[in-house]
């Protein structure tokens, strides 16, 4: 048998995840339109779990950072073992950046920590493109390469699956027979599909003239204080902040205190793009104008990150362009950081 490499067909994927759900949450994505959505494993809904497609309209921070929860004091959280199935590599991705932030720092986070300890993460390569993804111009992929326990590779019925480390060998252990060996026609089939999907989303970002990292490197550097070309890119801006909410980098958090409760604190998801982000007591904001908040936004992406990490904090995933009630393409925006200019596209 090739090293890691195995088959499974999806009635014995659909049965494993049921016996995994009996002691575990399990979540799975199922479509709705054109969108997939998270959503816990229900074996009465599996005609409508989608494995392949793209990334689901939520990004996987929700399960790892919850948007809001109390800190102390608070309700007792779930502690089964979570199992996320169905992850695309835009956001497997992400994760450098959230480990990063909650887990490098002194102290981490305790609370994003044991989260993180407790899933398994099962991935799946995407299986068709849309115009707004652009993975690959941030050096992705559309399909998963690292930060995953399991990785599914559907074809019809039959599922190349590859395991990485000890999560993964757990299940396949406890469950050895759902999985068979894995035969040099599916690999094929594997590769395949992925140069293809590989090839749609070149497509797309040659067809945008999206800037790939070269391009950006140093830019936002050097057009960090042209006022005018800043506050041309906020102009339509309405501050709502979903770019942050929707975005599987974006980390910031706001603490706050319940003064109906004794000593019961919280945190919520906050926005770069808020008004009152940065503002200090006594009403201080050195970031008071919509554009130096927005400009903010990016230079942590493509310039603080880089610094600090070596990778930018943008996965090419396109969540926020399909977002953003002002209708700010953040690739239209990097083009004008790389160029200077801000060529406004008109409203597809």
């Amino acid at each position: 048998m090739r090293e890691n490499l195995y088959t499974i067909t999806k009635k014995d994927l659909f049965d494993l995840l049921a016996r995994i759900a009996v002691s575990s949450r399990v979540v799975v994505p199922y479509i709705n339109g054109e969108q997939l959505y998270f959503g816990d494993f229900d074996p009465a809904k599996e005609s409508r779990i989608e494995l392949g497609g793209i990334r689901q309209a939520e990004p996987i921070k929700t399960f790892l950072n919850h948007p809001r929860e109390m800190v102390v004091n608070g309700k007792k959280p779930d502690t089964r073992p979570l199992v996320l199935v169905g992850v695309k590599a835009c956001d497997l991705a992400s994760l450098d950046i959230q480990d990063f932030v909650f887990l490098k720092g002194d102290p981490e986070d305790p609370l994003y920590a044991e989260k993180r300890k407790r899933t398994t993460i099962i991935s799946v390569d995407c299986t068709y493109a849309k115009e707004t993804c652009y993975c690959m111009a941030m050096d992705g992929a559309p399909y998963p390469t690292g930060n995953f326990d399991i990785n599914l590779s559907v074809m019809d019925n039959n599922i190349l699956v590859e395991a990485a480390g000890p999560k993964a060998n757990d299940i396949i252990s406890a469950y050895r027979m759902f999985f068979k060996e894995a035969t040099p026609h599916l690999i094929g089939i594997r590769d395949s599909n992925r140069n293809a999907i590989s090839g749609e989303v070149k497509s797309f970002i040659d067809k945008r003239g999206t800037p790939n990292i070269a391009a950006i490197k140093g830019k936002l550097k050097e057009n960090y204080n042209k006022t005018e070309l800043w506050e041309e890119m906020a102009s339509t801006c309405v501050e709502c902040g979903a770019c942050n909410l929707v975005c599987p980098t974006c980390h910031c958090f706001l603490l706050f205190d319940e003064s109906n409760r004794p000593a019961t604190r919280g945190r919520v998801w906050d926005s770069c793009l808020y008004k009152s982000f940065a503002r200090v007591a006594g009403g201080a904001n050195p970031r008071k104008h919509l554009y130096e908040r927005l400009r903010n936004r990016f230079d942590k992406k493509f310039d603080f990150f880089p610094e600090v990490l070596g990778k930018l904090a943008c996965t090419g995933c396109g969540r926020c362009i399909e977002a953003c009630a002002g209708d700010i393409d953040i690739r239209e925006v990097l083009k004008g950081v790389v160029t200077g200019k801000w060529n406004k596209p008109p409203h597809e």
